[in-house]
């Protein structure tokens, strides 16, 4: 797999992939939301392509995910003497889902953590996702808080210390 900083041209194929992670969720009755699933995301979109932080995953030539990786916190992180990376928005296309695409996201991005001497890799997801939140602490993320993002949607804050 290749990673490589995401251009204007992959915008749309980043966008769809959301899209469909999205209905896949609603469809298992899970209420995740895909923040670059929904127009409101656009902005943030191009602002984390000019700035070089949201990331393609290429398998084969072909786009298979992407993630942002940033060293500012999100808004859900109170600021702490922490120095981390922050991982949001993964998505992986559907055609690559089962070939460990997020493993190997997670992988690159503790070894970026590592590279640039940060202690932790951070995240967050929804409460509401049983499925995702084993998925990150089977990858060695700890949840550190609970918290409500939105009126009614619960987010877990996860860490993993490198």
């Amino acid at each position: 797999m290749i990673f490589r900083a995401a251009m204007a041209r992959d915008v749309a194929t980043y966008v769809a992939f959301a899209v469909t992670a999205q209905a896949w969720l609603r469809e298992r009755g899970l209420e995740q939301y895909v923040p670059a699933a929904h127009p409101a995301a656009s902005e943030t979109i191009a602002t984390r392509v000019a700035a070089g932080s949201l990331i393609v995953v290429e398998s084969d030539g072909k786009p298979a995910g992407f993630f942002s990786l940033e060293e500012t916190p999100s808004q859900w992180w109170s600021p702490d003497q922490v120095q981390a990376l922050y991982l949001a928005g993964m998505v992986v296309g559907s055609r690559f889902r089962g070939q460990a695409v997020g493993s190997a996201i997670i992988a690159w991005c503790i070894d970026q953590a590592r590279s640039r001497g940060c202690r932790a890799v951070r995240l967050d997801c929804h409460a509401g996702n049983p499925w995702l939140c084993r998925y990150y602490e089977g990858h060695g993320f700890v949840l550190q808080g609970r918290l409500e993002q939105h009126p009614g949607y619960l987010g877990c804050l996860y860490e993993r210390l490198i």
